[in-house]
């Protein structure tokens, strides 16, 4: 776990009373009771881009305590869904952005996408209606169905 704890991206953050705040979400662990108010060094914070429901801080002593959202309930996002919807709540006008307004626009942007994807790929897989060719749009035709590894004879046009 060291190991791999070596090779995550690191920020620096304060132990507040609430807990350690990182991208505008909200982390606690009951491990770090001890540590709040005794120090204004600032901790070593490590986190997984890829998921960021929990991080891991290093307390005073030298060693990581694993930390996770302040509230359980919230499933994972990824920092770049994380930001972006940090991102989009900014441009909304809204003040009051924590944990949980950042973790549900995530998961609503996400499940746009997937709405989108899911979609794209109806359309593209045939959409009722429109009779599959081997024709494109262009009328050029279509290289499927060449075999390349059997010699065609080659025909000159004399005309």
């Amino acid at each position: 776990m060291r190991f791999w704890l070596t090779f995550l991206p690191e920020q620096e953050r304060t132990l507040r009373p609430t807990g350690i705040h990182l991208f505008g979400l909200r982390y606690w662990s009951p491990a770090l009771s001890p540590d709040v108010g005794r120090s204004n060094r600032r901790l070593l914070v490590k986190y997984d881009p890829r998921d960021m429901a929990r991080i891991f801080v290093r307390r005073p002593s030298g060693n990581f305590v694993e930390a996770r959202y302040a509230d359980l309930t919230l499933p994972s996002v990824t920092l770049y869904e994380a930001v972006a919807a940090r991102r989009a709540l900014l441009a909304k006008g809204r003040q009051e952005i924590n944990t949980r307004a950042i973790v549900g626009t995530a998961i609503a942007q996400r499940e746009l996408v997937d709405a989108a994807t899911r979609k794209t790929a109806a359309v593209r897989g045939g959409g009722a209606g429109r009779p599959k060719t081997n024709v494109d749009g262009r009328g050029w035709g279509s290289l499927r169905g060449i075999d390349s590894s059997k010699p065609m004879p080659f025909v000159e046009d004399t005309e």
